[in-house]
């Protein structure tokens, strides 16, 4: 009898009990990594569009930013309520719920009269995209046996961190022969498709909790993290821009906010009704990466939006040349995803992530001593041993962080490490643009012209990614040679 009742549990649990996947688990990691893809993908895809937009909308350059900047700043604010959502419902409906959402805003931009409209919809479809990443990254490390975490997590890695990649290539490419709206077209079916399947196959182990959310929280948050966001990416723009807000002015309210909304949640999780919980901070495997990834991500997200626009404006290539220039980074990223995947199963994450920290750094320095004019197979080469590094660093920094956690903490730790991506990319993208900016401005007024004078503050853009990187290498020695697993916390787990 008690054979029978256990083999009837393990039948009902799509969680491994052994190093193998089920059929169901399988086809649920693999909507949940497609749809990861789908909602970043769309993300990038509107950045080479801009111009096109603007044009078709009637709108200037200030309007037309918003369409990015929104995005950024909505999904700020969504990402840490997405640990409180993940634990009140079950993750099937949370992801229902969120690729619901991104159909309909993706639909509602297909169709979009003006401006405003197509930004309502951009707003629906980052909501979708906020609440869907981080659940796919909660739900893959829960769904993942042990042995095998490193793999499918490399697999999802590589689905967020592929898509900044193929993004611009896609995008130039449906641009050379189609509107700006056939961008959204041929997302759309995809995202009807992820939709449809992980209705019908995600079930997730996990621990329902009948919590109320916290109003004050909720609004610290909104009002925190948009503020830190918007600021940054103000600082992104071109100098003479005017703001609503000042930068600066965003930036310490944005902090200051942030601050409160820490203190709330610190106050709130002794009682176990934390909107954002803070106590995977106290754990070592955890902070350690999650540290790393502030300083990695800020210097990655900045060299790779920074290519962009430096292969256009100083090398001349056009908006499909230069996403066909990013897209071998992207196939690389895929590659060396799964070795390192494999190679961290069995050797744990901080030696994999001291030779990412070794490699990026290396490259970043390089690619800051390359001279305006540079053959761009010369480029092209750097960049891709850049890529390498990143690879190295992107599996373990999320699998170790996460594999730390247990069942109560592995949502909120997923908001967290999503959040500190958001906040990184939009820091990486300031700081670059905000080099850059100033250092070609001061050869301008001595005499050089504006695509040399770009390119040179490109290089010191990159040294200053590569000092950023520089200490994510000394955090990476912090970590442990072996991260322990997460310890169950006692609380009765159900699939749903």
């Amino acid at each position: 009898m008690v054979d029978s009742a256990q083999s009837a549990a393990a039948a009902a649990d799509p969680v491994q009990t052994g190093d193998k996947l089920t059929p169901e688990s399988r086809i649920a990691i693999g909507v949940l990594i497609a749809s990861a893809f789908t909602v970043i993908l769309n993300e990038m895809l509107m950045i080479l569009a801009l111009p096109r937009v603007m044009a078709d909308l009637g709108v200037t350059a200030s309007s037309g930013q918003w369409l990015t900047t929104g995005y950024m700043l909505t999904m700020a604010v969504v990402i840490p309520t997405t640990g409180f959502l993940t634990e009140r419902f079950r993750m099937r409906t949370v992801f229902t719920f969120a690729m619901s959402l991104f159909v309909v805003g993706t639909l509602v931009a297909i169709l979009a009269p003006n401006f405003p409209v197509l930004l309502v919809a951009r707003a629906i479809q980052a909501v979708g995209t906020a609440i869907a990443t981080p659940l796919a990254f909660t739900a893959v490390a829960a769904l993942a046996p042990p042995s095998r975490t490193g793999r499918m997590m490399a697999l999802l890695t590589v689905s967020t961190s592929t898509a900044p990649a193929f993004g611009p290539a896609i995008s130039g490419a449906i641009l050379s022969v189609a509107d700006w709206r056939w961008l959204f077209v041929a997302i759309l079916p995809i995202a009807v498709i992820c939709l449809l399947v992980g209705n019908w196959q995600i079930r997730v182990p996990s621990t329902l909790r009948k919590s109320k959310i916290d109003g004050l929280s909720v609004l610290l948050s909104a009002i925190g993290f948009a503020g830190v966001v918007y600021g940054l990416a103000a600082f992104g723009e071109a100098p003479g821009h005017s703001f609503v807000v000042s930068p600066w002015a965003s930036l310490a309210v944005g902090f200051g906010v942030v601050g409160l909304f820490v203190a709330r949640q610190i106050q709130l999780q002794r009682f176990d009704r934390a909107l954002l919980d803070m106590r995977p901070f106290a754990i070592r495997s955890f902070a350690v990466p999650a540290l790393l990834a502030v300083f990695f991500m800020t210097a990655a997200s900045g060299m790779m939006t920074l290519m962009q626009f430096i292969l256009q404006s100083s090398y001349g290539l056009t908006p499909l040349q230069t996403g066909l220039f990013a897209l071998p980074g992207g196939l690389t990223i895929i590659v060396i995803s799964m070795v390192v995947g494999r190679f961290y199963d069995r050797l744990g994450a901080r030696p994999l992530m001291v030779t990412g920290a070794l490699i990026d750094g290396v490259g970043l320095w390089f690619l800051s001593t390359l001279a305006p004019g540079t053959n761009i197979w010369l480029l092209l080469a750097t960049y891709m041993f850049i890529i390498v590094g990143q690879a190295f660093l992107w599996t373990p920094t999320f699998a170790a962080s996460l594999g730390a956690l247990n069942k109560h903490l592995l949502p909120h730790g997923s908001a967290i490490m999503n959040t500190i991506q958001q906040l990184a990319g939009a820091s990486g993208i300031a700081i670059a643009f905000a080099v850059t900016t100033t250092t070609s401005a001061a050869l301008l007024t001595s005499g050089d012209t504006v695509g040399p004078a770009l390119a040179r503050g490109a290089q010191h853009s990159h040294l200053v990614g590569c000092g950023m990187v520089v200490v994510a290498l000394l955090v990476a020695l912090m970590m442990p040679k072996r991260a322990a697993s997460a310890t169950p916390n006692g609380r009765p787990v159900v699939a749903h």
